[in-house]
């Protein structure tokens, strides 16, 4: 059984690579359920309906020209979908190794979080935002 350990994620945003500042990813990409039971069914019946896309990603934030906060922060006030790309490793795409792609926009971004003496992480979540929704492009 072959199985994936995480150990070399690519993680851009708006071209920007931040690959080396993240720590946590999750992408959702998902279809809302529909109920299609009429009258006189005996068990509910369900349609896919219209998809929706989510990527949260989780950064150790920086301050820096071009690293996590610069990158982000104009993007949270933003209106226009930025690309987001994930891969499992940071090797060119390919059928071992698929992109996650989306058009997304900011929504959430907690500037600073965490307790004394630990690495300020935060957590940022791009939604959907263009019609072709999540590809899985592999070239």
């Amino acid at each position: 059984m072959a199985v994936q350990v995480l150990l070399d994620v690519y993680i851009s945003v708006n071209s920007v690579v931040l690959s080396d500042h993240g720590n946590q990813v999750t992408i959702t990409d998902t279809r809302a359920e529909l109920d299609a039971t009429a009258f006189g069914a005996s068990n509910k019946i369900v349609a896919k309906g219209i998809g929706d896309g989510t990527i949260s990603m989780q950064l150790f934030q920086d301050f820096a020209a071009g690293k996590t906060h610069a990158t982000l922060q104009p993007l949270l006030s933003s209106s226009t979908a930025v690309p987001v790309e994930i891969r499992p490793t940071s090797a060119a795409r390919s059928a071992t190794n698929p992109a996650t792609l989306m058009q997304g926009l900011l929504l959430n971004y907690n500037f600073l979080q965490g307790q004394v003496g630990e690495l300020s992480t935060i957590t940022a979540e791009f939604r959907n935002g263009s019609q072709t929704g999540i590809t899985y492009p592999t070239s």
